[in-house]
């Protein structure tokens, strides 16, 4: 897992496709590592019932277990992370990292960036049901929208081009990302 370039601990970000550093190994505190060509994750899932029943999800290694259940709105047990929400998360979580990785690469002072996701569920012509909308809003002082705004405004323009789950949920439905603006 450390193959893959995240900026995290090194001088230069691979997210936005820019090519390595040219300076040496040593000069950057450590010996690059070679992407990853595949990186793999996996999640455990126990559950008891049918769609009205509950369960849980085991992530990260097994280590943390997340309680899972059906939406009330959709008949489910209404106890823990629903399906939905947990999409949710996946994405807002994977945007917070990717946009963190462009506030910081850009010198945007907003070090501790926050969101706020909803979701719209619609019918699916096919039967059931599907999420019709994602939106993702990016909340942001306005002091700094106002000193800021076009640099904001392309850290979100870049975390949206990056983030590798939002694409995958932009390409099953519509995802916007709006600004949101908060109080100083």
């Amino acid at each position: 897992m450390n193959d893959i370039p995240s900026g995290k601990n090194t001088h230069d970000s691979q997210a936005d496709g820019a090519p390595a550093s040219s300076a040496p190994a040593a000069a950057q505190g450590a010996a690059p590592a070679a992407p990853a060509e595949t990186a793999r994750f996996a999640v455990s899932i126990d559950w008891s019932g049918d769609a009205s029943g509950c369960g849980s999800a085991r992530v990260a290694g097994e280590i943390f277990t997340i309680p899972i259940g059906g939406a009330k709105e959709l008949g489910g047990c209404g106890k823990g992370a629903n399906p939905e929400e947990l999409l949710l998360a996946a994405v807002g979580a994977c945007f917070a990292a990717t946009w963190g990785i462009f506030l910081k690469k850009l010198g945007v002072d907003h070090p501790d960036p926050t969101l706020r996701l909803t979701s719209e569920l619609g019918k699916d012509p096919q039967g059931g049901f599907r999420m019709t909308r994602l939106t993702i809003y990016a909340r942001v002082p306005g002091a700094l929208l106002a000193s800021q705004r076009p640099a904001v405004e392309k850290t979100l323009a870049l975390a949206e081009k990056y983030c590798i789950i939002s694409k995958v949920a932009k390409a099953a439905m519509p995802l916007d990302v709006v600004l949101e603006e908060m109080g100083p």
